[in-house]
């Protein structure tokens, strides 16, 4: 790779990360100060990254911790997003039975007329992307009352329309599935999560068809204390991956960036003087001259973006794969994607995507894939109740790609869903939600 073009690139990364690292710890350093109750998970993973900003400071390497720290918070923020994935199932559930508890007025719409309006709501977008995630929404609220095998054709259906694209598609698609469907949850996701794996196995073995309206409200009342849980914990994570992000292309482009001495005892000044409120447990900033230091990153984040954006990566060539400096520009390029949990590469990679790239989705690779899956949801189906399996089977659902040919067709879906739904009181209640669905989707327009 060029040296001057390495330069420059890493010169606008260095700076635009060391900008952000500085304020993004001090939000962060705010944000951990207001929280009434931490994580022990949370504390370690706060002190680890302090120690290793501490030693980079004192002139040690932190790579290697460092790695390992991004690595592990990527695990949490898997296992954050496994619990969120289960507990919705578990809503879908409750809310179904809400109004066997409490009375609410009906939404006073005959099914064939709600029908239309559902209609009209997916036809008014000419965007078929919009149109297919409305689709999709509605889907994922409809009354489910499917056999198995329906349920399995549906889903062999929708899969279908990867014949012909890459494997890692199709695979990227049965992985989504497996974690909102739980067939697939990760490793030790309770280590560190007692109350909420505890609670998930609560919800696992509750009788929802004998429920009583007392342990109704306590259920409701549980998971919504999870979910508050769960959103106040993931944010952390994400907060802290953030920094370690930062963090890590200071390590990968500080060799080859070129930056004034004084702006970056600027940078260096502020996150030393919060690692020291961090070790004397001190939340205040009292000090003028702290803001004041603060007060002068105004507007570089923005400036040094847009001069690593303007120096774009040469075209891939073969051999570059084995050039580290290469490797470690797609890195960076892959820190600051946006995407907080992207996953780094090492060299060798390209030999591993292009063993990828000339292998296609046939019938027969689909049929054992999803066969796959599908034997492992029926797993799922035998040791769940009912109204779990029908929650799972709205997931599945409205994860998979649109898989009808014509309006006419997901009219009879629709149809077809309400009328087969016997239970009033569930009807009802998937009404309100889909009126809700629409009623939010018109706000954002």
């Amino acid at each position: 790779m060029e040296t001057r073009l390495l330069k420059k690139q890493m010169t606008a990364a260095y700076q635009y990360s060391y900008v952000r690292l500085a304020l993004n710890y001090y939000t962060f350093f705010e944000t951990i100060a207001e929280e009434v109750h931490i994580p022990e998970r949370i504390v370690d993973s706060v002190n680890r990254l302090n120690e290793l900003l501490s030693g980079y400071f004192s002139g040690q390497d932190p790579l290697e911790g460092l790695l390992k720290l991004r690595e592990d918070m990527t695990h949490e923020a898997e296992v954050m997003t496994s619990y969120a994935d289960c507990f919705q199932i578990y809503e879908y559930v409750l809310n179904r039975l809400e109004r066997k508890f409490k009375t609410k007025p009906d939404t006073g719409t005959e099914d064939e007329a709600f029908v239309r309006r559902l209609l009209e709501f997916v036809t008014e977008t000419s965007e078929s992307l919009v149109m297919n995630g409305r689709i999709k929404q509605i889907i994922g609220q409809l009354p489910i009352r499917l056999t198995k095998q329906k349920f399995f054709s549906l889903v062999m259906e929708g899969l279908s329309v990867y014949i012909g694209s890459s494997r890692e598609n199709l695979r990227d698609m049965l992985y989504i599935l497996r974690t909102e469907s739980m067939t697939t949850l990760p490793k030790n996701m309770e280590i560190g999560h007692k109350e909420l794996y505890e609670l998930l196995e609560q919800f696992r073995h509750t009788d929802y068809r004998n429920m009583t309206g007392e342990g109704f409200e306590e259920a409701m009342a549980k998971l919504i204390s999870a979910s508050e849980r769960l959103t106040t914990e993931s944010g952390l994570y994400v907060m802290i991956q953030e920094i370690i992000n930062d963090f890590c292309v200071l390590l990968f482009a500080g060799e080859d960036a070129v930056i004034d001495v004084k702006e970056e005892e600027l940078y260096r000044s502020i996150l030393t003087d919060i690692l020291e409120k961090f070790r004397k447990e001190d939340c205040s900033f009292g000090e003028d001259f702290f803001f004041e230091k603060l007060t002068q990153l105004e507007g570089r984040q923005e400036t040094y973006y847009e001069r690593y954006l303007k120096i774009e990566l040469p075209q891939e060539r073969e051999e570059w794969n084995k050039d580290p400096d290469y490797v470690k520009a797609l890195n960076v390029d892959r820190l600051l994607s946006g995407s907080s949990f992207a996953e780094l590469i090492g060299p060798g990679f390209d030999s591993e995507q292009k063993q990828e790239d000339g292998s296609l989705v046939d019938r027969a690779y689909l049929e054992t894939e999803a066969g796959a899956y599908l034997k492992e949801l029926e797993d799922v189906f035998s040791g769940s109740s009912k109204q779990v399996v029908r929650a799972i089977m709205a997931k599945v659902l409205s994860d998979l790609p649109v898989y009808f040919n014509s309006i006419d067709e997901i009219q009879a879906y629709i149809s077809g869903s309400l009328e087969s739904c016997l239970d009033q009181a569930e009807k009802e209640t998937c009404k309100e939600l889909l009126e809700e669905l629409m009623d939010d989707e018109n706000k954002l327009v």
